[in-house]
């Protein structure tokens, strides 16, 4: 698994571009498994990471879930961030 890239601030921005690239996809009609696939090949992480950051964006699941999901793992919350 490869470490997810996105940080804290765009996981709980659900109106990020992140999560609205995904919900146009969905318009469009790409099937989900293309887009699991999509997301891990832009942002890393595992099978499970992508289907609860699809989920966020389908508006099946809380940011809060994934969250907590990446705190178990090799997640920093800065992570894909900007340092000031």
């Amino acid at each position: 698994m490869t470490t997810f890239a996105l940080g804290r601030k765009t996981i709980i921005n659900e109106c990020s571009v992140e999560y609205d690239w995904i919900r146009r996809q969905v318009e469009d009609g790409t099937e989900k498994d293309e887009i699991i696939n999509s997301i891990l090949c832009c942002f890393g992480g595992d099978e499970e990471i992508a289907e609860l950051f699809y989920s966020i964006a389908v508006g099946e699941s809380s940011p809060g879930v994934l969250l907590t999901h990446l705190s178990l793992s090799d997640w920093s919350p800065t992570q894909g961030e900007e340092q000031h």
